[in-house]
């Protein structure tokens, strides 16, 4: 083995080991969370399900006693209703709790409380993929982690480069000679089929952790005090619309002190949808409701577009059903490299034995 080659093989090596369990966690949780807005949708259609169908979409009767009702509380609407069956769902968020306030789009009536929204599936899964439930150490860990899976991508770039065209064109097969060679060939298959979803995660989700960890560190806890909003909600999503048709209002945020505005995050119709459904925003006044300058991803310099697109890209909610699975499906292949990557170097300390098939020749040649 060449100086070079070896060398390479020990950096895939040392990291496989000491970060391998991590990204197989990681790996299977970021599977789950693909699909964290469906698995919400179902776990909580009772609360969301309105018996009669609502005619029109009034924040204005709501806002005020859910202010009221909940001081010291972040609050915001992440999911504008889809149809008039549904509710408006309130999240308020205070540090890592959340609470959840099923609401009548057009009465205000309250019809449903979530007090322990964090306690839900989809909100644990979400800790442990972001900081493995430890909060900011854990998401120090994640992020070198996810250092770790970018050297062990490079790395494996460099070491099965010459496999990737067999791979592809599916000459290269899995070796059944021993558990070893069985476990070697399926971690070079996957590793190959893996290589770009792998380096795509790895530049995504290092954007992503870079962020999360700086906020972090930042510390201090920011107080919240959310003003009364004598604007019009309604008033301001009217004219929204009105000025700009095709901006498509998907997520409203509420200022959390008197220096604050009422943000409407949202889309345009012509963004590609790599943009995600809420990069770009609008923003009201909440005592006028006097609308500000709009800001839209699509108008944004090339960098700017380019590293907000890697959000979306990293959580594969900006497309429909077949990305999703497509996104489930490669997001399986770390962990199976972790698993595959684990069992080669279990069988790289047992000493090495020759194959059944040359012991039973060698057995005929002593008779």
């Amino acid at each position: 083995m060449k100086k070079r080659t070896k060398r390479t093989f020990s950096i895939h090596h040392w990291c496989g080991l000491i970060a391998g369990m991590f990204i197989l966690v990681i790996s299977l949780s970021g599977v789950i969370l693909v699909f964290d807005d469906d698995i919400d949708e179902v776990m909580f259609a009772s609360h969301s399900e309105l018996a009669t169908p609502a005619q029109a979409l009034q924040i204005d009767k709501s806002i005020g006693w859910v202010r009221a009702e909940n001081p010291g509380w972040d609050i915001r609407v992440p999911s504008l209703p889809a149809t008039p069956s549904e509710a408006v769902l309130y999240e308020l968020r205070q540090g890592q709790l959340r609470r959840w306030l099923f609401v009548h789009p057009e009465t205000g009536e309250k019809l449903s409380t979530v007090g322990q929204a964090h306690n839900r599936l989809t909100y644990v899964v979400l800790n442990l993929h972001y900081n493995l439930l430890s909060g900011t150490p854990g998401k120090i860990a994640v992020l070198l982690i996810g250092i770790a899976l970018l050297f062990l991508t490079i790395t494996g770039f460099m070491l099965y480069r010459k496999s990737i065209l067999k791979v592809i064109t599916f000459r290269q097969k899995i070796s059944l000679i021993s558990r070893r060679s069985m476990y070697s060939s399926l971690h070079r298959i996957v590793g190959v089929w893996a290589l770009v979803f792998n380096m795509l995660m790895c530049v995504t989700g290092l954007s992503l952790a870079i962020t999360v960890v700086n906020s972090a560190l930042k510390g201090g806890t920011q107080e919240i005090a959310v003003p009364e909003i004598t604007a019009s909600v309604d008033a301001a999503l009217t004219e929204a619309k009105a000025s700009y048709p095709d901006f498509n209002i998907t997520y409203l945020r509420f200022p959390v002190n008197d220096e604050g505005k009422i943000q409407l995050l949202g889309h345009l119709e012509s963004d590609p949808s790599y943009y995600g459904k809420f990069y770009s925003k609008m923003q009201a006044d909440y005592k006028t409701g006097e609308l500000g300058e709009p800001f839209f991803v699509g108008d944004q310099p090339w960098l700017d577009r380019f590293l907000t697109s890697l959000h979306p890209i990293h959580f594969g909610d900006f497309a429909g059903l077949f990305v999703k699975l497509l996104y489930a499906f490669f997001g399986l292949m770390p962990a199976i490299l972790s698993i595959s990557g684990f069992v080669i170097w279990y069988y790289r300390q047992l000493p090495t034995q020759e194959p059944k098939s040359v012991q039973k020749k060698m057995v005929k040649a002593v008779r």
